[in-house]
């Protein structure tokens, strides 16, 4: 079978970090012997440079083609520049589209909204299997922190996502809660399914072994670890009231690392510079990163209200690890971590009961050795990707079939 896969904000086969779910979709495909296509933007979101200054194809191993189509930049995640950019790179996708041999099935990842209208038309006007995997509910995250824009802003992208439901053979996701979310759109969507973002545990787990080489990790106290965005939807500041909170009851034996990048980047080493229970590493290679999950007891989800994210990839990238999620999503991966004991739960904005959580798996040394453990096997069953991505390509392989067993019932 020969599989176009469309995703132009995570890592493309080329990229370091190989561990994402567009990356292992490609993996399995090819143990499968498939044929595929990997299409992709000449503009790199999450550091927002180019990677080419014009369309670019690569050829990286057989059967793997990697197409990188001409987009402009943009500076802000939520701007007018990134919407004009979706909105070329989709025109001008389409127009590369037509210029190769069609494929038996097409699978974008959502959003961009641009994308997906223009993708799923094009894949209906050409008879080919279209899948639809949800990543985040745009333009619902817009409306949610925009409250100032008017509805006749919102409607026109409400349309256009509604138009592409209606269009794709099938809608996938990284929540059942984004399933619901889809029905919203289109009620009588028929083949849905949700496969959590996953995680290459067997690697990730050499991973933590060989940090283990490079660090040395105590047993005494607590460390509790943030690494990810430091924008404005992610609730640092709690983080940091907490921190200042647990210091004046334990000192410095309840230890905070941070890494990542962001416009909140200023007030948490502002934090570290008039404290001593903090440490800010900023945005670090995967293998310094694990180095820092080995050192930690606990990882952080915070979020602030009205976010909304459904099950980040930080979920089993943490559980993975062995650490027990402190989390503050009011959504179904609140469901995923009190249901499974893999960590604790506070309102958004909670300073006071983020403490009491953090101060609760430092008085009990047992709790956090079950959770911990807990982790690890829920990661195996739920968040393993050799097992979620190879259901995941099943999924793909029978729509196919379907499609071709319809096509000769019709003959």
């Amino acid at each position: 079978m020969k599989i176009w896969f469309v995703s132009i904000f995570e890592n493309t086969p080329v990229d370091d970090n190989q561990n994402t779910r567009y990356n292992s979709l490609v993996k399995e495909a090819l143990r499968r012997g498939h044929s595929v296509t990997y299409w992709a933007s000449t503009f790199k979101h999450n550091v927002k440079e180019q990677r080419y200054s014009e369309s670019t194809v690569l050829n990286p191993e057989e059967r793997l083609e990697l197409r990188f189509v001409k987009s402009a930049g943009y500076s802000k995640n939520i701007s007018l520049g990134r919407l004009l950019s979706h909105r070329s790179f989709a025109k001008n996708l389409v127009g590369e589209f037509e210029q190769q041999d069609k494929p038996d099935l097409v699978m974008m990842a959502f959003p961009p909204i641009s994308v997906a209208d223009k993708v799923s038309d094009w894949a209906a006007r050409n008879n080919i299997t279209c899948i639809l995997d949800v990543i985040d509910p745009w333009p619902d995250v817009f409306a949610e922190h925009l409250k100032y824009l008017p509805d006749l802003l919102i409607s026109p992208l409400r349309r256009s996502v509604g138009r592409s439901l209606n269009r794709v053979d099938a809608v996938t996701a990284i929540s059942n809660q984004y399933i619901d979310w889809a029905r919203e759109y289109n009620p009588n969507l028929e083949n849905t399914r949700c496969f959590y973002p996953a995680v290459q545990f067997d690697e990730m787990q050499q991973e933590l072994r060989e940090a283990s080489a490079n660090t040395q990790k105590t047993d005494s106290g607590l460390t509790v670890i943030y690494a990810g965005s430091l924008g404005y939807s992610y609730d640092i500041k709690t983080i940091l009231a907490a921190a200042e909170k647990l210091e004046r009851t334990l000192g410095d034996d309840v230890r905070f690392i941070i890494a990542g990048d962001g416009p909140q980047k200023d007030i948490v080493t502002d934090y570290e510079k008039n404290h001593g229970n903090l440490t800010y590493v900023g945005r670090v290679p995967k293998n310094k990163l694990m180095e820092y999950y080995y050192l930690a007891d606990v990882g952080m989800t915070q979020h602030i209200a009205g976010a909304t994210q459904s099950v980040t990839y930080k979920l089993f990238d943490l559980l993975a690890c062995g650490l027990p999620i402190m989390n503050s999503l009011e959504s179904e991966m609140k469901d995923i971590i009190l249901d499974n004991n893999v960590g604790l739960h506070n309102q958004p904005g909670d300073v006071d009961s983020l403490v009491r959580n953090l101060t609760r798996l430092y008085n009990d040394r047992s709790l956090l050795k079950q959770m911990s453990s807990n982790a690890i096997d829920l990661t195996k069953e739920k968040g393993d990707s050799g097992k979620v991505y190879a259901e995941f390509i099943d999924f793909v392989e029978s729509l196919s079939q379907q499609r071709e067993s319809v096509e000769l019932a019709d003959q």
